[in-house]
């Protein structure tokens, strides 16, 4: 943009209303959660369709909630080292393809934007972004497109033995072809993304306490208790039983 349009965009926001709420535009859009962070990283704001995939009711129910409040550890990490380093280099992160587990812990890919907000004086006092389900959205990426049939699979199949090779077929690409687009779309492998897969439907499992561990961990597709639990260690930073014992209290 060119210094006078610059200026004159400036001009234009500086008249505006300090109370003005932009997220106003935000609440009935469809298929786009919304939410708002202050430098914590604590919400502050959230639209309908976020407050609800979240769980909750009401937007104030959410107010000076972090992710480790509302998702599970391993993915609570990662959304906080992202806003970590937003809110440090004021870098904003255009359309990361991520899971983004629901009320229900089924994880969805979205593709999320984030950029910092900043106070008069140009100091970061924030962010905000928004996700949007590439399941729902009509506005697919072509990577995502062209891996769609290999995601539905792995999420009706992800308790199975299954290989690169047949989700390189079902998705009609050549093997190298695949682990590539994969690994550029999703910043994982698909043998990754199964074991994560696997990890966050066991968390859900885990607080149902019917099942020993070690039958859990055949029903995910782990070759054992000793496998599942390593996994789990891996992604959680603790074990399964530990996790159980801490969410049940």
């Amino acid at each position: 943009m060119s210094p006078d349009k610059k200026d004159k965009q400036k001009e234009f926001l500086n008249q505006l209303r300090p109370d003005l709420n932009f997220s106003l535009l935000f609440q009935d859009l469809p298929q786009t959660l919304f939410f708002a962070k202050d430098a914590n990283a604590r919400l502050i704001m959230g639209n309908k369709l976020f407050v609800h995939h979240c769980g909750f009711r009401e937007e104030e129910e959410i107010i000076g909630l972090s992710d480790d409040d509302i998702f599970p550890p391993e993915l609570a990490e990662q959304y906080k080292n992202d806003d970590i380093k937003l809110l440090s280099t004021g870098a904003a992160k255009n359309n990361i393809i991520e899971l983004f587990p629901n009320y229900l812990g089924d994880p969805t890919w979205f593709s999320t934007t984030k950029i910092p907000l900043f106070n008069q004086d140009g100091k970061i006092i924030g962010l905000c972004g928004t996700c949007q389900s590439l399941d729902e959205s009509s506005q697919f990426v072509r990577p995502y497109k062209e891996l769609a049939k290999a995601l539905d699979y792995i999420k009706e199949n992800y308790h199975k033995k299954i290989t690169e090779e047949h989700l390189a077929q079902i998705s009609c690409l050549s093997v190298r072809q695949f682990e590539r687009r994969f690994k550029d779309t999703f910043k994982t492998t698909s043998h990754q993304y199964i074991i994560k897969l696997r990890i966050l439907k066991s968390c859900k499992q885990l607080l149902k306490a019917n099942k020993s561990i070690s039958e859990l961990a055949l029903d995910l597709g782990f070759y054992d208790q000793s496998a599942f639990t390593k996994a789990f260690k891996k992604y959680v930073k603790t074990t399964p039983l530990k996790y159980q014992k801490k969410h049940l209290k």
